[in-house]
């Protein structure tokens, strides 16, 4: 009887020992899966992510680029804090008189430039193209757009509110010394602050007498 107890026991046991040893191998078979899983979805999760990064990176790098070496005929693509607009400068022409009146300084200068809205908000023509002055040295100071004050060229002057894809072409009246070379840049102050990108046209003087 005991031999008998005794074998019955050592059977169940052995029996028990392998069923823990099946269910052991299960679980280690199963758990490498269920972590590869998880590695492989964070791997995507992270290269997403680090595509993402870099085309937000890209967009960055392309926006708001100080273009320095425009000439007439050229378009300066601008984006301050407020707006996208492009700045086009179709011509320039010198006039010695405005109103029936000389310059107080060497001549007039006479711009034609076209503003359109690049960006998703309506912008405000005039204030846009008020951004940029005429200096003929570039270290010096600028004079602004005055075709508004003036009766020969204020039904021509740039203004306007300007929806998104939208442009609209007018002259600048501009007052200042002329220089064989001479300038139409963004507002030396305006620049400075950092706040919109920086651009300059440059042409001679021989391109101002027509």
């Amino acid at each position: 009887m005991k031999k008998t107890t005794t074998l019955m026991v050592t059977s169940i046991f052995a029996a028990g020992s392998l069923l823990f040893a099946a269910c052991s191998d299960s679980d280690v078979n199963q758990e490498p899966a269920e972590e590869n899983t998880s590695n492989q979805g964070n791997t995507d999760e992270n290269e997403h992510t680090q595509t993402n990064d870099e085309e937000d990176e890209t967009i960055g790098e392309n926006d708001g680029e100080d273009q320095m070496d425009l000439k007439v005929g050229d378009t300066a693509i601008m984006h301050s804090n407020i707006s996208s607009f492009e700045f086009t400068l179709n011509s320039v022409e010198m006039v010695d008189e405005v109103d029936g009146e000389m310059s107080d300084l060497d001549a007039f200068v006479a711009a034609s430039i076209t503003i359109k809205n690049i960006g998703d908000e309506p912008i405000d023509a005039k204030e846009n193209a008020g951004l940029f002055e005429y200096t003929a040295d570039l270290d010096g100071s600028g004079f602004g757009d005055e075709a508004e004050y003036t009766e020969d060229y204020q039904d021509g002057a740039v203004e306007g509110e300007l929806a998104p894809g939208e442009e609209v072409t007018g002259t600048a009246l501009y007052t200042s010394y002329i220089d064989d070379e001479n300038y139409i840049r963004v507002k030396a102050g305006t620049a400075a602050t950092g706040l919109i990108n920086n651009a300059v046209f440059t042409f001679s003087e021989d391109e101002l007498i027509k």
